[in-house]
């Protein structure tokens, strides 16, 4: 991924993702909010960038697994947090992993 002018660096977006997986309690149900619209934000601009990809490249190996797995994103980014801290926290998780995975798609993308 290349940085330009407002787009985070690449460290900087997994330094988001690590806050959203570290372990133990749950954190408090306003800073999930606040990691929620960070990880939705951040995976707007990478889906973007895999999804070109992704289309520009339709015949390379395991096309369909990467186009069903950026499906799957794009319905997880319109769940929610639901009203418990549980499922928020559930949620902030699955964002920060699916985050983590188009980070590495836009490395792979760029050797493609």
């Amino acid at each position: 991924m290349t940085a330009t002018a407002g787009a985070p660096s690449r460290d900087e977006i997994q330094e988001t993702v690590d806050r959203a997986l570290v372990s133990g309690p749950p954190l408090p149900y306003s800073e999930l909010v606040e990691l929620e619209q960070a990880l939705l934000l951040l995976i707007a601009g990478l889906w973007a960038t895999v999804d070109e990809s992704e289309r520009r490249h339709p015949a390379t190996p395991g096309y369909a697994r990467r186009r069903a797995r950026l499906d799957g994103i794009r319905h997880q980014t319109s769940v929610g947090l639901g009203d418990g801290l549980i499922s928020a926290q559930v949620q902030v998780r699955a964002l920060a992993t699916d985050c983590q995975w188009l980070l590495s798609q836009c490395a792979a993308g760029a050797r493609r």
